[in-house]
């Protein structure tokens, strides 16, 4: 599979005027949380790539301006630039109506073709948590839901933070809310068992 490499993700962040304060960080966070983890996890023989966990978990939200009707105000404390303003609106007309995942999916599916069906993966998982993708998309998808902004949380926290921030659009999609929960905590509970550490202490083994 051919992935980007950091300094590309890095230009893609530019190239999209990705929010440098808000989703920019958020990404580093979840990048930086991934790779100690799963680094972690490959020591006591779970199966992970990081030649894919190191690009996806930074690029996971690449195109999330897509989906913010406004990049300032809560729950941010963020004053955008007036490029990251310009681009933002520039993608809200381009995608209309369209998940951050199948853009990244369209802006990367030329160079990386492999690599961006990755992220419709990630959509797939929303919706339907028994889905059959690659473990690194199911991993992602876990320790995006570890770090709330830049800051590790437990899984509960987030999950409640989801829910309240995106209700509506959970309810508008059907999507069976309790049953992505026992996913998540059942994934969780196979990964933590391999560690000599639980859940709860994650962000004292991985600091941000």
């Amino acid at each position: 599979m051919k992935t980007p490499t950091l300094p590309e993700c890095h230009g893609l962040f530019d190239t999209y005027k990705v929010p440098a304060g808000t989703v920019k960080v958020h990404c580093e966070a979840v990048h930086k949380v991934a790779v100690a983890l799963a680094e972690q996890l490959i020591q006591k023989g779970f199966l992970l790539d990081l030649n894919i966990i190191q690009p996806f978990s930074l690029l996971h939200d690449l195109m999330k301006s897509v989906v913010l009707e406004r990049l300032d105000g809560p729950p941010y404390h963020y004053q955008p630039t007036a490029e990251e303003i310009q681009m933002h609106q520039q993608l809200r007309k381009q995608y209309v109506g369209m998940s951050e995942t199948k853009v990244a999916y369209l802006v990367l599916q030329d160079n990386y073709p492999e690599f961006a069906k990755l992220f419709t993966e990630l959509d797939e998982l929303t919706q339907n948590p028994q889905a059959k993708v690659h473990e690194e998309t199911k991993f992602i998808h876990y320790v995006d839901w570890r770090v709330l902004g830049n800051k590790i949380v437990p899984l509960s926290e987030r999950m409640n933070y989801i829910y309240n921030r995106y209700s509506h659009w959970i309810k508008k999609r059907n999507i069976d809310w309790e049953a992505v929960q026992q996913d998540q905590f059942n994934y969780e509970r196979k990964l933590f068992s391999l560690l000599p550490y639980p859940p709860e202490q994650l962000k004292v083994h991985i600091s941000l």
